[in-house]
């Protein structure tokens, strides 16, 4: 069994049990991500791929206030494309891994904006999940992260583990050319902005 199949089953596994409960339960600590899609929605584009779009939840929120707007979704779960899918039926939710799906076809042009929401922590290669996500990326586009930082590694290391997650360091981002990183409070999360 390869990498991918392995983690697709242990994502569907996973999925298939909490899909249904999922946003409603993630409120509670998945946090920043309402202000980097507020950030997003003044910029400039108009086309948007998001790398884990899970339940659509994001992808939703822009559509309501930007309904002109491509949006599409590269997800690796059969279960949660399928949801996602269902609730969001004027996106595209291509399957696919972050570390070498082709995020290009997904609208069948590079999208001007890539948004990674709470997924980079949980990709197997996050090295190659930024590099593939900016070879995609429209001119002059930017890739957008917002995921666990230090506290919550500290704070939540036996539940993050257990559920394959590793929070995102900085060196990490800083090393694959982020031109701008910040933390929300107490360095629970972080939101970092990547060129094309």
């Amino acid at each position: 069994m390869t990498w991918e199949a392995d983690h697709r089953a242990f994502l569907d596994r996973y999925y298939r049990a909490t899909h249904r409960v999922y946003d409603v339960s993630r409120k509670y600590f998945l946090f920043g991500r309402d202000g980097v899609l507020d950030r997003l929605l003044a910029g400039d584009w108009a086309t948007l791929v998001e790398i884990g779009p899970g339940t659509g939840r994001n992808l939703a929120r822009l559509h309501r206030r930007r309904p002109d707007a491509a949006l599409g979704g590269l997800e690796a779960s059969d279960v949660m494309r399928a949801h996602a899918a269902r609730r969001c039926p004027w996106a595209r939710i291509s399957p696919g891994f972050a570390e070498d799906g082709d995020i290009g076809a997904v609208l069948g042009v590079p999208p001007q904006r890539i948004l990674m929401s709470y997924c980079l922590s949980m990709f197997v290669d996050k090295d190659r999940a930024i590099d593939n996500a900016r070879r995609h990326l429209a001119p002059g586009g930017e890739l957008w992260v917002v995921d666990f930082s230090d506290l919550a590694a500290r704070a939540m290391r036996p539940f993050l583990s257990a559920f394959h997650v590793e929070a995102v360091p900085d060196d990490l981002l800083h090393r694959h050319g982020a031109t701008h990183v910040e933390h929300g409070p107490l360095r629970y999360y972080v939101v970092a902005r990547f060129p094309a």
